[in-house]
């Protein structure tokens, strides 16, 4: 799997739907939907439930296999 580590200059409006991402926090899921706004993921965590996670929050981007 491909890994994007997140820095100033990652653009999320190109993050793809199924791709996998990392939270600060530990926490791994799988982007349910790109808001489109640049800041904003909604993601689906191994529970299934669904957050609206923010950028500041996102400590790496996989791309989907």
């Amino acid at each position: 799997m491909a890994k994007l580590v997140l820095n100033t200059t990652t653009d999320l409006l190109k993050v793809p739907e199924g791709a996998q991402i990392k939270l600060h926090d530990g926490r791994q899921g799988k982007v349910d939907e790109n808001m489109g706004d640049g800041q904003w993921l909604n993601v689906e965590f191994a529970d299934g439930e669904i957050e609206l996670v923010h950028s500041q929050d996102i400590a790496e981007v996989h791309e989907p296999e």
